[in-house]
């Protein structure tokens, strides 16, 4: 008798939709380069100001191929290999990594999209951009310490995402530790459904990864983040607003964090855009980070501006300040200080940066 895998049973689902047919295939070439020159204060020893070029103010710079191809009777197999680089230097933006934003193929039909490989959360595919405002160092929800995980990719992924039906949307990804006596080592799952209904948008998406430095099944270290984000879109106005609430069960090797201690924490972000012209789009967002276990707590403020020269290339000013109190270490820029956040306690933390950011 043979034994098929849960991955195995649903590409044959998929691939049994397939007749015989001619293949047509397609690949396109497309990146993004996002750089400029940022000033950050409260730097270095913790009272020293940094100026110097800006590597990805909204997002990380990539070059990226992606291909198609039709197998008939509405199934494709699909492929998407993404590279970030540093603009300012032309180095690897994730070192030994090559394909360090997608690196991913399946197959796509009328009941959806099933794919493995290296592949980002649903939180980034579904709120980040348009709930949460991206950017490296420049004041985003997934740049606090217990919070990466609203916008993260991850290692050996098998990913099923659903057709929509009804404004509704679901989707499923499950990464294999892969240890050797442990199917739960190093483990990561995430679920989340969206909805869309004319300018109204909702997404509910939920992660847990388990310790991937245990030798043992018993060992039950964990993080578990969930997250609820929700715009309404008015004209030229769109309103945000969105949370996260974060729990480490205790210290290990997960894929988002940093090992830290048991702690439970919450962010939320509340979020305004409005198109001036068609050319302009003003941002505005207040976060707010609180470490309930710490009880320690964080405030960002931030203002982006982004104008547009054509369809490809626009030119950005973003404007962040940050407030630690109680004792929180977070910052936008990592000083010298060796605390978790890379700020020193209590600090406060201005961040400007003017760049220029082009598609293709």
């Amino acid at each position: 008798m043979r034994t098929f895998t849960p991955l195995a049973a649903a590409m044959l689902l998929l691939a049994g939709l397939a007749g015989s047919a001619c293949a047509q295939s397609s690949v396109t070439i497309s990146g993004v380069i996002d750089t400029g020159l940022s000033y950050a204060s409260n730097t270095g020893t913790g009272t020293q100001s940094t100026v110097g070029a800006a590597n990805s103010i909204l997002g990380v710079s990539n070059v990226g191929f992606r291909g198609k191809e039709d197998l008939g009777n509405g199934l494709s197999a699909v492929f998407n290999l993404q590279a970030g680089f540093n603009p300012t230097n032309g180095s690897q933006s994730a070192s030994g990594d090559l394909f360090s934003r997608n690196s991913y193929v399946g197959l796509e039909s009328n009941a959806g999209a099933l794919t493995v490989g290296k592949q980002w959360n649903f939180n980034d595919d579904w709120l980040v951009g348009s709930v949460f405002k991206g950017g490296y160092n420049s004041g985003s929800i997934f740049k606090f310490s217990e919070f990466d995980a609203v916008s993260e990719i991850y290692n050996n992924t098998i990913k099923y995402v659903s057709p929509e039906a009804g404004g509704f949307q679901g989707g499923v990804m499950y990464g294999v530790g892969g240890a050797a006596g442990s199917v739960s080592t190093g483990q990561v799952f995430n679920a989340a459904v969206k909805y869309t209904q004319g300018p109204f948008y909702l997404a509910l998406s939920f992660d847990h990864e388990h310790d991937g430095s245990a030798t043992v099944a018993s060992d039950d270290a964990a993080f578990n983040l969930t997250t609820l984000g929700a715009s309404y879109t008015l004209g030229n106005l769109k309103l945000r607003l969105g949370g996260a609430y974060s729990d480490v069960s205790g210290p290990g090797s997960f894929e988002s964090i940093a090992s830290l201690p048991a702690t439970k924490a919450y962010a939320l972000e509340a979020g305004v855009d409005y198109t001036f012209v068609p050319a302009f789009t003003g941002s505005a967002d207040v976060l707010y980070r609180k470490n309930t276990t710490l009880s320690n707590n964080t405030q960002v403020f931030r203002l982006l501006g982004i104008y547009s020269l054509s369809k490809r290339t626009s030119l950005i000013a973003n404007l962040a300040y940050l407030r630690d109190g109680d004792g929180a270490t977070e910052s936008l820029v990592s000083t010298d200080s060796t605390a978790v956040g890379g700020g020193y306690a209590n600090q406060h933390q201005t961040v400007l940066a003017l760049g220029i950011r082009h598609t293709f």
